[in-house]
């Protein structure tokens, strides 16, 4: 349509014989128009002969042309010798459109997208290919411009789009380059859709993949040490018969300049890398050249250390050096140095560690530690409420660094209705040896409580180990004085006691976990006098947790936890109040009272028993970034006899829980109602608020 309309306005211009050659040389394009166009032209071509001027033909054809046009159907579809069809000029702008799922009429890989520009030339873009893998066909959509532009730059004719869908093409190839596919190739093809719209379809042929056949590693300085440098790339990882995959070749030279960083050689850097690819074979010989430079070793660790603000440093320059995890002389090993910078931080004692290695004469560097001291001292407050312990307080003063070697004093106080305690703990880390801390304690608590009343003191001195990164274990002795009052009367202990821990986290979070493992035990045996009478037992509890997420955030997490104990006791009285097993709260079996599941005396108010056991398990949905749902179900109960009596029924709770999400971890609202709920002694719903999840 847009050749006859130009065919109209150039024909007022020409002369009465420049039109009957133009109508003639036009005779063949305005065959492909539709019977409409054509009846048209052929009257003009009649007519030429015995047109008197250009001043007569000139208005009949413009008029004539009008008509046309407002006769001529949307959507003409393609011509049969291949010409794009004529695009009427009151075509409607559209937007692009979205992709297409034809994965149920095609069996190859491929996705559709399309565009209507405001041309009206409407196309889509497919991506095909036979045993096309997902990740290369994603790779290409997400190279693939065509179809997915809104800026008035897609194309607006066959032609256009052609010309682009070629140059586009050349450009896609290298995507089956850079995943080993050389000898691959990805052709556009246009074909004719319905209803007047084009399909360009990029086919994508794969090919044979290409391998690694050898990967040969030089070095340009030839250092002293190179007998011992890797020449291929068997050390970094590499295995027989793999892709010669861009990623896969950059990954190995970085591989390769990290090996020598952590074997000597501090600043290597990558002189050429040279790829040739056998298409005939399909074999890829990699060859890195490389500056190693000459060998060298560690030095003295130089410190500077900047206090906080308006603060002078604190930290004893020897204790930071003792830190390193390498010695003079040392050959040069960046893992060392990153081992280091870590072991600086987990003292909690700078806001700021880093280290330069700066070249020192000879062969020897200088790691040069740099520090900012964070404040030592740190104040805080915290605040819990359930429906069945009441309100409560915690607030603590710490100071982490009182000698100048880390060492850490920690005083906690705790108020609620039920309990009040002060409790004072020292840590000296790196005691005797670098994994070992030194643990004084202190507290003194009076509890109030329906099981007993009772004041307590302790006293314990003990040695902490970190056996690895995620095992913790700890012995130690402590001296420890009760005065319980309970339904049987009142009871006066004193008492030694050798504890025994053992602690596996595994988690990813300590107030917030979403994957990983938790498992602690505990052992303790007592020896001493009760009432007057000498006593012995042995205390043990057994806890573990799981914890399963799904989705990018994660979005859900189910957890799992559990809970044994049970005490080598000849009896309940024989056992301080605060030392017996029960089981029922907030943090224990949700939907009943604080410690009132178990046994119960003519009051019913616990007794506390010699043993429990707990089950509880979580599904965690966080909603949003700071929103949380959370539906829960716990079981359990407490004996009185040494071990757990299975046959009697288990007490259970479910619930529904809301929280909020923080940075120091989510603030957590639960409500729960007893599944088995006992008449006259449970209540019919339980509600806790308090920080952290459960478990």
């Amino acid at each position: 349509m847009i050749l006859f309309v130009l065919f109209i306005g150039l024909f007022g211009a020409l002369r009465l014989r420049d039109f009957h050659f133009f109508v003639e040389k036009t005779h063949r394009a305005a065959s492909a128009l539709r019977p409409s166009a054509k009846l048209a032209h052929s009257t003009l071509r009649k007519m030429s002969p015995h047109l008197p001027s250009a001043d007569v033909i000139f208005p009949l054809a413009v008029a004539l042309s009008f008509a046309v046009i407002a006769l001529w159907p949307r959507g003409e579809a393609l011509a049969k010798d291949g010409r794009a069809p004529f695009a009427t000029a009151s075509s409607k702008v559209e937007g692009t459109t979205g992709a297409k799922d034809n994965s149920s009429q095609q069996p190859q890989s491929q996705r559709e997208t399309g565009t209507r520009p405001k041309s009206g030339f409407v196309f889509s873009v497919t991506v095909m290919g036979e045993k096309l893998p997902d990740d290369i066909k994603a790779q290409i959509e997400e190279a693939q411009s065509l179809g997915k532009v809104e800026d008035g730059t897609e194309p607006t004719t066959l032609g256009q789009l052609r010309r682009r869908a070629n140059t586009e093409a050349q450009h896609l190839n290298k995507v089956l380059r850079s995943q080993a596919y050389f000898n691959g190739r990805i052709e556009p093809v246009i074909e004719e859709a319905p209803g007047g719209s084009f399909e360009l379809i990029y086919r994508v042929t794969l090919g044979k993949r290409t391998m690694i056949e050898s990967f040969t590693i030089t070095y340009a300085d030839h250092p002293s040490d190179e007998a011992n440098l890797p020449h291929d790339a068997k050390p970094l990882g590499l295995k027989p018969n793999r892709a010669a995959r861009a990623q896969r070749i950059i990954d190995l030279t970085g591989d390769a300049l990290i090996w020598l960083e952590n074997h000597g050689h501090p600043t290597p850097k990558l002189d050429n890398r040279k790829v040739i690819v056998d298409l005939a074979t399909n074999q890829a010989y990699v060859t890195l050249t490389i500056i190693a430079g000459p060998p060298k070793y560690f030095g003295a660790l130089a410190v500077s250390n900047k206090g906080p603000k308006d603060q002078s440093a604190r930290a004893d320059p020897a204790y930071i050096q003792s830190l390193a995890t390498f010695k003079p002389g040392d050959l040069y090993d960046r893992r060392k140095a990153d081992e280091t910078i870590t072991a600086l931080r987990q003292t909690n004692l700078f806001d700021e560690v880093t280290i330069d290695i700066v070249n020192a004469e000879g062969d020897r560097v200088t790691p040069d530690v740099k520090l900012t001291e964070r404040a030592p001292r740190s104040v805080g407050v915290g605040a819990s409420w359930s429906s069945d312990e009441g309100p409560g307080v915690k607030a603590f003063w710490e100071h982490r660094n009182l000698f100048g070697h880390a060492e850490k004093l920690r005083t906690e106080l705790a108020l609620s209705t039920l309990e009040q305690s002060v409790k004072v703990d020292f840590t000296k880390p790196r005691f005797l040896r670098p994994d070992q801390s030194l643990i004084a304690t202190y507290d003194f608590a009076n509890e109030e409580t329906d099981a007993y009343d009772e004041l307590s003191s302790r006293l314990g001195l003990g040695l902490m180990r970190q056996l690895t990164p995620v095992l913790q274990g700890s012995a130690g002795v402590s001296f420890e004085v009760y005065r319980t009052e309970d339904s049987m009367g009142v009871h006066n202990y004193r008492l030694f006691g050798l504890p025994l821990t053992l602690r596996y986290d595994g988690s990813d979070d300590l107030l917030d976990p979403t994957k990983g493992i938790r498992l602690g035990g505990a052992f303790t045996p007592y020896g001493g006098v009760a009432n007057g009478d000498p006593t012995a037992f042995g205390r043990f509890e057994g806890t573990g947790s799981t914890y399963i997420s799904f989705g990018t955030r994660p979005d859900i997490t189910l957890a799992f936890r559990g809970r044994y104990g049970l005490t080598l006791a000849q009896d309940v009285p024989d056992i301080p109040g605060s030392l017996r097993f029960y089981a029922g709260g907030g943090g224990s079996i949700r939907g009943y009272g604080y410690q009132l599941v178990g046994p119960l005396d003519a009051q019913n108010d616990p007794t506390g028993g010699r043993s429990v056991v707990e089950l509880s398990s979580e599904a965690r949905w966080r909603v949003t970034k700071t929103i949380g749902i959370v539906a829960f179900i716990d079981a359990g109960n407490a004996y009185s006899t040494v071990t757990p009596k299975f046959s009697e029924e288990l007490q259970m709770g479910a619930g529904l829980g809301l929280r909020y999400y923080t940075p120091i971890g989510p603030v957590r609202a639960d409500v729960a109602m007893p599944l088995n709920r006992r008449k006259g002694i449970d209540d019919a719903v339980q509600f806790y608020f308090s920080l952290g999840q459960s478990f």
